[in-house]
């Protein structure tokens, strides 16, 4: 069963009708939304908004307490005016993988299906899953294939019924930050994604526009922010706008800073450099793969000063910030009401949003 026909159909926007859906990214610590609009070729930004999630609402991507996701939804709804709304699903609960459907194969499908509880550990009855192919081979075609129980699709559907919206479709965070973030220069490469969050960090590796491989660390922002306070002892807000400011500059009035930091993102660069490494040097019976040739960033720790130098003397490829309105508006006619910093937390919110958008591809 697909993702794409069996969960949520994509309905047609009327030329008539200007706004998209409103992109709604749920994680555990908070729900963001975006609400675009769109005539012609002209996007532009209509409102965004963020509720933190007390804790234990979300756990590690189940609804715990669904009443109160309901209730954060129906405000965005009544508030934001969002009726048709394209969400994100928890990358923690995502099964995806590549696999190779042979050129003989009668259709992919039927390829994805032959090996598909090889990958997924779920009856095939109790799973849906959805799939892209990502490029040609002379032996056949590479396909970047995504799963999840068919319970936690249930249990999204379920909140996004209660509390009055028509969801257009559902989708794995990465590939919507994807869709807002990977330009259009960049569609033919291989490229990692840094979402450096409050809680956690998400690493990406992304071929030819689909998400291909996602790994989650639980370390992110906050426990940099925590290092900070305990290392020169000030209040979270002063520790917060320090970091920030001063990040990683080597200068000798901020070693301890520098060491501070060290402390937390040290575990963060280690994760991304054994993933790069594991795609990079895959092994003889894997699916072919094209090396990773650059890397960017985004999240709310990303504003690091510093950060992309010091990731880009391990990676050794170039590290950029994300560019969340790259593929949505041009700078020349629109600017959109959103700080830069803050931007750089909605990206999964605006590639939701944008997935409406009748000029996209993906």
């Amino acid at each position: 069963m697909s993702v794409r026909g069996a969960l949520l159909s994509v309905f047609p926007t009327p030329p008539q009708v200007a706004m998209l859906s409103g992109g709604i990214d749920i994680s555990q610590g908070s729900v963001k939304c975006v609400l675009l609009s769109e005539r012609g070729d002209n996007v532009t930004l209509k409102s965004f908004a963020e509720t933190a999630l007390p804790e234990g609402v979300v756990v590690n991507g189940d609804i715990e307490k669904e009443d109160t996701l309901v209730e954060v939804l129906r405000s965005f709804r009544l508030r934001n005016g969002i009726h048709y709304a394209s969400a994100s699903l928890p990358e923690k609960k995502a099964y995806i993988y590549q696999t190779l459907v042979p050129r003989e194969t009668k259709n992919l499908k039927s390829g994805v299906e032959f090996d598909f509880e090889a990958h997924v550990p779920l009856p095939p009855k109790e799973a849906i899953f959805d799939f892209e192919p990502v490029r040609r081979l002379e032996s056949g075609t590479v396909v970047s294939v995504t799963a999840y129980a068919k319970r936690i699709v249930q249990e999204y559907q379920s909140v996004f019924e209660k509390a009055g919206m028509t969801l257009r479709s559902l989708e794995v965070e990465s590939q919507a930050l994807a869709r807002a973030v990977v330009g259009a220069s960049d569609r033919n490469k291989t490229v990692l994604m840094i979402d450096f969050g409050k809680h956690t960090t998400r690493i990406a590796i992304v071929q030819y526009g689909v998400v291909a491989f996602t790994a989650t660390v639980d370390v992110g922002g906050d426990a940099m922010t925590q290092a900070v306070m305990k290392r020169i002892n000030v209040p979270e807000p002063e520790a917060e706008q320090v970091k920030n400011e001063k990040g990683f500059l080597m200068s000798p009035g901020n070693k301890d800073l520098v060491e501070a930091l060290m402390s937390t993102v040290s575990v963060v660069k280690d994760e991304v450099v054994k993933h790069m490494s594991y795609w990079n040097n895959p092994a003889s019976d894997d699916v072919p793969r094209k090396p990773i040739e650059r890397a960017i960033i985004c999240g709310g720790n990303a504003n690091l000063r510093g950060f992309p130098e010091y990731l880009e003397g391990f990676l050794n490829v170039p590290v950029s910030i994300a560019n969340v309105w790259g593929n949505a508006l041009s700078f020349d006619t629109y600017v959109p009401h959103m700080q830069f910093s803050d931007s750089l937390e909605y990206a999964t919110a605006i590639g939701l949003s944008l997935r409406g958008r009748s000029s996209n591809s993906w």
